[in-house]
């Protein structure tokens, strides 16, 4: 988009405005900062971090238990609406020897008075969606770094609310998006950099679950809606985008010379909830009344200013199993599958594979097993701190992952870097959640992605996300 629009401008207008880019596609053609171990190794000395914690939940206590067991950080401050959970938080703490944290429990809003308050360097939320931006946006004002779970905004205003702040108060905004940590997404990375792929023509993306088997806080157990239930009984578009789509970025280097154009979305119709709510509490009760605006299945596709396409599955709701299957196709090799690590090696239905462009005798091209490529392109942030990121995983399936993104942001900002994604990523992949809305309303309607950037995608440098 033209630097000439202005945010408000952006916001108003729903339909396409017409950018026509046309910068070449670079995301195969930037060598990696480091494709060994030994090159990617960094000091992780720096000073010591003081963090606050928004939100000691399910989500958020596995995340706390991780950084404060890294080095270097000190857990200053802890913020959630129930008191038992900051108690809970601060004898961890005390437990692992150090001083316990201030307490901050009075209502929705008491994480502003910390952050006026405590004198941290970072200040992390996870608590509902609905706070990620107000707590991050607070933070930010009172001169602190914030580091918000995913997605980090709902909405188009939200997304410039967050990169303005930013830009304006010069601190950093990360979100934690644990899928760009996964061993094979990152193996997938470390081969585009070194030319596996060719020049990147398209990636694909799933987010499928089944929160309402997992009781994903859809229906509460007293039958009222719980407040992710709101967001797909209100909303109709793909309300969860970064699981799918924050690989591909990194991949394809958006924000990083290229950037997201345009995209077009479409939703089934939405049958889940109404009858999971009739199962749980009856035919007549107001759960089973009420009209749920989320398709079952969303799919949306984008495009980038350089030519590259991109797929997205949303499916929340109807009985499916967990699967982050991704695709990337490049001119001389495709990769398809599941990324999840540590599925069985012999299991061929979910087994990710490689088909590379034929070569010399081999006319016809081969499908490979993603393993018989898994340890020659092994990620070097894998290579270093594998072993240490798998002790992780035994306490949540997601801890390896969590594991390296905490370790990648805490030492960044231990050594006063950037954090290896940024608030324009933030603001990008969350941004697919209205547009996405805004295109099923219209009935597919193409709709134009705004630049969070203001143009400094053209002239930033690829991440390689190798930084230890």
């Amino acid at each position: 988009m033209s630097g000439r629009y202005s945010r408000r401008d952006f916001i108003r207008q729903g339909g396409a405005m017409g950018a026509g880019l046309a910068l070449a596609n670079i995301a195969s053609v930037i060598p990696a900062a480091a494709q060994e171990n030994d090159s990617a190794r960094k000091s992780t000395g720096g000073k010591m971090l003081k963090i606050g914690f928004v939100g000691i939940g399910a989500r958020g206590s596995n995340l706390f238990r991780i950084l404060l067991e890294l080095e270097g950080v000190e857990i200053s401050a802890l913020c959630d609406i129930r008191q038992d959970r900051v108690t809970r938080a601060q004898r961890w703490v005390t437990e692992a020897g150090r001083p316990e944290p201030s307490g901050y429990t009075r209502g929705d809003t008491d994480f502003k008075r910390m952050c006026e308050t405590e004198a941290l360097d970072l200040v992390i939320t996870a608590t509902p969606w609905r706070w990620h931006v107000p707590v991050c946006v607070a933070a930010m004002e009172a001169g602190k770094h914030a580091a918000t779970e995913v997605p980090a905004a709902v909405t188009l205003n939200e997304c410039w609310q967050l990169v303005e702040t930013s830009d304006k108060s010069n601190k950093h905004c990360m979100m934690l998006e644990n899928y760009c940590y996964f061993r094979k997404t990152m193996t997938i990375l470390n081969m585009i950099r070194r030319g596996v792929f060719g020049e990147l023509l398209h990636c694909e993306g799933r987010t499928q679950e089944n929160w309402i088997r997992e009781n994903w806080h859809v229906f509460n157990s007293d039958g009222t809606m719980g407040w992710l239930g709101e967001h797909l009984a209100n909303r109709n578009g793909n309300p969860y985008p970064t699981h799918g789509f924050g690989p591909l970025g990194i991949w394809a280097n958006i924000n990083r010379g290229d950037r997201l154009d345009h995209l077009v979305s479409m939703s089934s119709m939405g049958r889940a909830l109404k009858l999971h709510a009739e199962e749980s509490f009856g035919k007549e009760h107001i759960l089973a009344k009420r009209i749920y605006n989320q398709g079952d299945a969303n799919i949306t596709l984008l495009r980038s200013a350089n030519g590259v396409s991109f797929t997205l599955y949303f499916g929340g709701q109807s009985p499916q199993p967990w699967s982050p299957e991704h695709k990337v196709q490049g001119t001389l090799a495709t990769c398809i599958g599941d990324m999840f690590d540590y599925r069985a090696q012999d299991d061929k239905w979910i087994q990710a594979k490689v088909y590379e462009k034929a070569r010399e005798a081999d006319l016809r091209g081969r499908w490979g097993n993603y393993w018989d490529y898994a340890e020659k392109y092994d990620h070097p942030l894998w290579k270093a701190l594998g072993d240490e990121a798998n002790r992780y995983r035994a306490r949540d399936w997601s801890g390896a992952y969590d594991y390296l993104m905490l370790y990648q942001l805490v030492n960044a900002l231990r050594r006063n870097e950037a954090p290896p994604m940024d608030v324009y990523d933030a603001a990008t992949w969350s941004a697919i959640s209205e547009l996405s809305e805004r295109s099923v309303a219209q009935k597919s309607s193409l709709q134009e992605f705004p630049d969070f950037t203001k143009g400094k995608w053209k002239s930033n440098a690829p991440t390689d996300l190798s930084q230890v």
